[in-house]
């Protein structure tokens, strides 16, 4: 058996010998018969003057063959008819595209993170701390054409206290800083008490003028000198605010609030033509620049039957107020405000998908003769266009569908309609402004964390990021 392997083994290696050499012999002999010369036969150091084999023998008609793996890249891409057409429909369709393909990308990397239990509990851990600790929590706000602001927002609760402190910083002349303070006591019914602190400064504050067209209202009275229309100004303010609130029923609440406003208005450095005293005349200004401390008391009711603020409930919600401002001297002034809002939520299809049309009206008006500043005339926070009207009066009008895409994430399609006017019986001659747009909402159990906002209106594209905690209690003194 030995000898036969020894047998095998001499003859597999005497047969791969033989095969190797009748397989390059047939190989010099086809080279030989082509004409031809081996790779290794063309010097590597040979220059460009060097001729090859192939290049002694050739005519001047004949034609020179190319070896295909001589040849790489593209010289030029093919044509057809209508290549330009759809270049241009795909050019038209790219951001639609990237938006829908951002949103599932977005959406999908959520569901992920969320059915994986990594981001929600964090979420609410921070904004529930545990007694005795402290947590921190990051906000950002973008707008177009506005400011960037970037911060934190610090969360503490001991029993049955709780605080919280902000800070932002968008540049030199875009800061804030807050500070709450809130104590609650559940027995034998719900009540809230908070003090407040604020200080913020914002360096591009714009002004039209009053009216729903500024360009063309008598009551605006523009330097002669100017050509512009839009003015800029500087804000500083500070600000300090007691407020109650009561739970006298499931479904109604009782808000008391007070607060004392210091406002310094100064031109804007870096405006140039638009700085507001280059558009305005000053003298006809109401109220002017410089600094103002007002007072301010208001009352406000609310009843809303919905089981939830953040998800997509159905149900109702009216609210009222009243409000009296007072001026500090030298400040004088002296207004009266009031107005509410009605909204409907209705079901659509299935639960998770909400109709809810919405009316909110304000209204103001001096008491004894006194004039009113233009920086506290009403203005129209609710609609999500360009808030840059102000008067007496504010009607904005709004229907909004909001579904869930996902637990803790809501989509919404809206429309606004939105008009102001020197009293309420103006409201209904005036041409309305119009914006649409949609967005999509993030929350959590306890309140809402941040929403991503497309407008389009008339005056213009607007796009607007906000991602934080919010302040969680309800009454205007928060809204400006």
């Amino acid at each position: 058996m030995k000898r036969a392997r020894s047998l095998l083994v001499v003859s597999g290696v005497l047969l791969g010998t033989w095969f190797a050499l009748t397989g390059s012999a047939q190989a010099e002999t086809r080279d030989e018969r082509e004409g031809g010369a081996s790779d290794s036969e063309v010097p590597k150091d040979a220059g460009d003057d060097a001729e090859s084999p192939e290049e002694s023998t050739l005519e001047p008609t004949d034609e020179v063959k190319t070896r295909p793996d001589e040849v790489s890249g593209i010289e030029r891409g093919g044509r057809e008819a209508g290549d330009l057409s759809r270049e241009l429909a795909g050019g038209l369709l790219w951001l639609p595209r990237q938006t829908v393909e951002l949103l599932f990308f977005a959406s999908g990397n959520a569901a992920g993170l969320i059915d994986d239990e990594q981001v929600i509990p964090r979420v609410e851990d921070s904004l529930n701390p545990p007694k005795g600790e402290i947590r921190a929590f990051p906000t950002l706000f973008i707008e177009t054409a506005g400011p960037l602001s970037v911060g934190v927002r610090l969360l503490a609760r001991a029993d049955n206290f709780g605080s919280t402190v902000r800070f932002g910083f968008g540049g030199r002349r875009e800061l804030v800083a807050e500070s709450r303070l809130r104590a609650t006591l559940s027995e034998p019914r719900p009540i809230a008490v908070g003090i407040e602190l604020l200080h913020d400064v914002r360096g591009s504050r714009g002004y039209l003028g009053v009216g729903q067209d500024p360009a063309s209202d008598p009551r605006n009275i523009f330097r002669a000198d100017s050509t512009e229309r839009e003015a800029q100004y500087e804000e500083i303010r500070e600000r300090f605010i007691t407020s109650l609130g009561v739970r006298p029923l499931d479904d109604l609440e009782l808000l008391l609030s007070s607060s004392i406003t210091l406002r310094h208005l100064q031109d804007t450095e870096d405006a140039g033509e638009r700085r507001v005293s280059r558009v305005f005349d000053l003298d006809s200004l109401p109220g002017g620049l410089g600094v103002r401390r007002i007072t301010y008391n208001e009352a406000g009711l609310r009843l809303d039957t919905r089981k939830g603020r953040n998800g997509a409930f159905p149900g109702i919600q009216v609210e009222t107020y009243v409000g009296h401002a007072l001026g500090i001297p030298p400040t004088d002034t002296s207004f009266l405000r009031t107005g509410g809002r009605v909204a409907t939520f209705f079901e659509v299809y299935k639960r998770s998908n909400i109709l809810s049309p919405r009316l909110v009206l304000d209204t103001m008006r001096p008491l004894d003769n006194a004039t009113i500043p233009f920086n506290e005339l009403t203005r129209q926070p609710d609609f999500r266009g360009f808030d840059s009207r102000r008067d007496f009066s504010s009607l904005v009008a709004s229907l909004d569908y909001r579904w869930t895409v996902m637990r803790y994430l809501a989509a919404r399609l809206f429309a606004d309609a939105a008009v102001v006017a020197p009293d309420l019986p103006s409201l209904r001659h005036q041409t309305p402004r119009f914006a649409a747009g949609s967005g999509l909402d993030f929350f959590t159990r306890s309140g809402s964390l941040g929403s991503v906002t497309t407008v389009f209106s008339p005056e213009g594209f607007k796009l607007t990021l906000s991602f934080g905690v919010a302040g969680g209690f309800g009454d205007r003194q928060h809204r400006d």
